[in-house]
């Protein structure tokens, strides 16, 4: 099941980061819930409208770094790159329910042009 729910969540960071929202939205489970303080309301399509709205994802390069699946959780590390030149770090949290997105939590970092540590993010 791990493998299944790990290949759906990258199939999910697939469609989205070629923009292909409605294909997106599509994986998604009927009571997806969003943790996203972002966003209006609860459910699958305040989540789609949240994400229509935010323009600057539409034109973002998104690169997964890392994916870790534990049972029906998979955490998505990514990098994404905005057409503006900023660069983020995030991590996608994902809960699986009956083959579909049931839950979703991110954090989302700045990525400091200078940082004060040789440590880096990905």
């Amino acid at each position: 099941m791990t493998t299944t729910n790990r290949d759906l969540v990258l199939e999910a960071v697939t469609r989205f980061s070629t923009g292909d929202l409605d294909a997106f939205l599509d994986l998604l489970h009927e009571d997806f819930l969003s943790h996203n303080p972002g966003v209006r309301g609860t459910g699958r399509s305040a989540f789609g409208e949240y994400l229509r709205s935010s323009a600057w994802l539409h034109t973002s390069t998104i690169t997964v770094k890392r994916v870790l699946a534990d049972a029906d959780h998979v955490a998505v590390h990514t990098h994404i790159q905005t057409e503006q030149g900023a660069r983020l770090a995030t991590v996608d949290l994902f809960r699986v329910r009956d083959g579909r997105i049931a839950e979703h939590w991110d954090v989302v970092q700045p990525i400091p042009e200078e940082p004060l540590n040789p440590n880096a993010f990905f």
